[in-house]
């Protein structure tokens, strides 16, 4: 392996010398016979190997898997925009996993609106689809509602599910309040739903209810 290192350099320029002009580099466990040339010599190794260490440092750069720092925001900003800013404190590592992601989306499943609500409001939402039984289960009563499923009449989280509202979801966003959610979340979640399909978004409290 080529050593890029000051010393390196420097050993490779004295072999260029002619032969005889100066005493030849010292082996391992030998003084230096030409502290002078030596001392020349590693200034000039000490400019190459910075030279050589930029230039390894410039190609990472162009590849945004070993591209780092500012590199990684004027890559996202070049293709996104401003639809894609590192978070506070976001590591490189965490940002360009985020900018692949968003190179290469996953569109129009379930997962792709909970990941959405999760990277929107910072943890997870509730996503009920009406003909999705796992998320409605059958309706029961308060006399009983464990027949269905702990859903049903006047009981807490009751969920009405239908066949007839397809291609429909309801999105619970636990934001901490009940305000409208954001321009920003709205279009975002529009942005991995299936054409033709509609979300009901809802900030809420919490998710406890």
């Amino acid at each position: 392996m080529v050593d890029t290192s000051q010393t390196g350099f420097a050993l490779r320029v004295r072999q260029l010398l002619p032969d005889g002009w100066f005493p030849a580099a010292p082996a391992v466990g030998e003084a230096e016979k030409a502290p002078v040339l030596n001392a020349l010599l590693q200034g000039f190794g000490s400019a190459f190997a910075w030279v050589w260490n930029l230039l390894e440092w410039t190609n990472q750069q162009t590849r945004l898997a070993t591209m780092t720092g500012a590199f990684l925001d004027m890559f996202a900003a070049d293709f996104f925009g401003t639809g894609l800013p590192r978070k506070q404190g976001e590591s490189d590592a965490e940002y360009r996993k985020r900018i692949q992601e968003a190179l290469f989306p996953s569109l129009s499943t379930r997962p792709d609106v909970e990941n959405t609500i999760r990277y929107e409001v910072g943890q997870a939402g509730r996503v009920i689809e009406p003909r999705n039984a796992a998320d409605c289960k059958g309706l029961g009563g308060a006399a009983s509602p464990a027949i269905g499923g702990g859903y049903g009449y006047g009981t807490p989280g009751l969920r009405y599910g239908s066949r007839m509202v397809p291609f429909q979801l309801f999105a619970q966003l636990p934001t901490g309040d009940t305000a409208q959610p954001s321009t920003q979340t709205l279009t975002r979640i529009a942005a991995v739903m299936p054409a033709g399909t509609i979300a009901w978004t809802q900030d809420v409290e919490s998710l406890d209810g």
